[in-house]
């Protein structure tokens, strides 16, 4: 099962675990990882989550356990030199600043906020992170990061800064903000978790669960026969829910987290499960089958009132052009695709195994 790296940060400060939770805050070049990955590393060498793996993580891990002895936080400005692409066999370069952060279980207030952020982050509330990045702060300090809930209040505590100055625009799950002469503010958006609601509970339904479930989605499973629609068929589904399709959607808080995948067992079923689809605010609706199926579907729903700009939005036949044939491999093609669409919304969600 995949777990939210804020979460781990929590349960490991929860058990008594000291750790050093390393971010990327700036970059320029080609580099491994984005701006917002995160590792931690734990007092006995173990590593969660990536900043992109090879020397860097390497380097990274070492300075990590110095930081253990000296409990004080570390900028490392890291440059990948051409030597070292040689030595590494890397293709990336570039240059990285890494935040290198030590928080430990003895920080209340540490405990406190990462346990915050669990909270929104498994009742799918957002919330922005904001931490003061300088070098040399110790590890019990408690007015280096501050946590702003939906509503605007606050838990813990920086001073000097006000909660209106604590933005980043909707495109940005990260920001870098300039402080005081020593110190900078970065800035994490804690997102939603963008759920798949999937109607039909047949071959194809059984690989996207799956393959969905691996990269981080919350899975509700929707069918009307429940030797289908059952937990021994969808072990990892988030929810399975048996009722008429029609029904599904006045059980349904469709979002703009929501992706609506339409793979039911006839052209009835997909159409019914369209139309109701398209009168939601899901953020993607995609529907399998024949562009000659999708053609009858959409002809058939413009003779009711539902209009072309509307249908143009849907993604049909779903799924990234890969020749699929097989259930798994037109599950590989759709899961691609829900992948791309999710990346800009998925990067402030930051996923371990």
């Amino acid at each position: 099962m995949e777990k939210d790296i804020y979460s781990l940060v929590y349960e490991l400060l929860l058990s008594g675990q000291k750790i050093v939770l390393a971010r990327t805050i700036r970059r320029s070049g080609s580099t491994p990882r984005g701006v917002g990955s995160m590792c931690i590393i734990t007092e006995d060498e173990k590593l969660f989550g990536t900043i992109g793996g090879g020397l860097l993580e390497y380097k990274v891990q070492k300075q990590a356990i110095k930081l253990f002895k000296e409990g004080i936080s570390f900028i490392y400005r890291f440059h990948l030199t051409a030597e070292d692409l040689a030595e590494t066999g890397m293709i990336c370069g570039g240059d990285v600043d890494l935040y290198l952060e030590p928080l430990f279980p003895e920080n209340s207030e540490t405990v406190s906020i990462f346990g915050a952020i669990k909270e929104h982050i498994d009742n799918n509330k957002p919330g922005v992170l904001a931490t003061r990045v300088e070098d040399g702060i110790h590890a019990l300090d408690t007015s280096v990061r501050m946590f702003i809930k939906k509503d605007g209040t606050t838990l813990g505590r920086i001073p000097g800064i006000d909660v209106k100055e604590i933005d980043i625009s909707k495109n940005n799950s990260y920001g870098l903000l300039s402080f005081n002469e020593n110190s900078d503010i970065f800035v994490e958006k804690i997102a939603l978790h963008s759920e798949i609601i999937i109607f039909g509970a047949g071959h194809v339904s059984l690989f996207v669960a799956q393959l969905a479930k691996m990269v981080g989605f919350k899975i509700i499973i929707i069918d009307d026969r429940p030797e289908f629609a059952n937990r021994q068929r969808f072990p990892l589904a988030d929810e399975i829910i048996v009722t008429d399709f029609k029904q599904a959607f006045e059980r349904l808080a469709v979002s703009q987290n929501s992706y609506i995948l339409i793979i039911t067992r006839g052209h009835l079923f997909d159409k019914v499960v369209l139309e109701y689809a398209l009168g939601t605010k899901a953020f993607y609706i995609g529907m399998i089958g024949s562009i000659k199926k999708r053609n009858i579907i959409y002809r058939t729903l413009m003779e009711e009132g539902v209009s072309k700009e509307e249908l143009e939005k849907v993604y049909s036949p779903v799924g990234i052009d890969i020749n699929a044939e097989t259930p798994e491999e037109i599950a590989v093609s759709i899961v691609g695709e829900l992948i791309k669409k999710n990346r800009p919304k998925r990067k402030s969600r930051q996923m371990i195994v």
